[in-house]
């Protein structure tokens, strides 16, 4: 089961590079979009309790940063398994401020399987200085960082 869920993560990573690649539009960070930088992925086990995700993914996205507009929520750049681009709808829930943290959540729709994915994002915009940890929660696992 476990090495399923591997190959599926594998594939949709592949698909998601090459979507990317054909799609090259990212934004750049500043007062419209924050710049992340992965720093860990994990996966809930068999116990409820969390593990590290594969190390080749995690090298992925660490490798480059990624790009979360302020206005619609979505996602773009290196961390591809994490890209918005397919979904259906990106939807920001609060905007962020020295008080609140910035939510959105992508919609990727009805599958043929029976499955509605979502994904969720967390920049903690109220924490002092330049730099907000995130989460993302979503298909890719939870995944942490930081904002600029």
């Amino acid at each position: 089961m476990r090495r399923l869920n591997v190959i599926i993560l594998m594939r949709t990573l592949v698909v998601t590079v090459l979507l990317f690649l054909i799609t090259l539009h990212t934004v750049h960070g500043g007062e419209l979009s924050y710049e992340c930088k992965v720093a860990h992925l994990y996966a809930v086990s068999v116990n409820g309790s969390l593990e590290y995700g594969p190390a080749p993914i995690v090298e992925i996205m660490k490798a480059n940063p990624l790009f979360v507009s302020r206005k619609n929520g979505s996602l773009r750049g290196g961390a591809l398994s994490l890209d918005t681009s397919l979904a259906k709808t990106t939807r920001v829930l609060k905007f962020g401020s020295d008080r609140n943290a910035f939510e959105a959540v992508a919609d990727f729709g009805s599958f043929k399987n029976g499955t509605h994915p979502y994904q969720y994002i967390r920049v903690e915009e109220f924490e002092p200085g330049s730099v907000k940890p995130f989460v993302i929660m979503g298909e890719a696992g939870i995944v942490t960082g930081t904002c600029k």
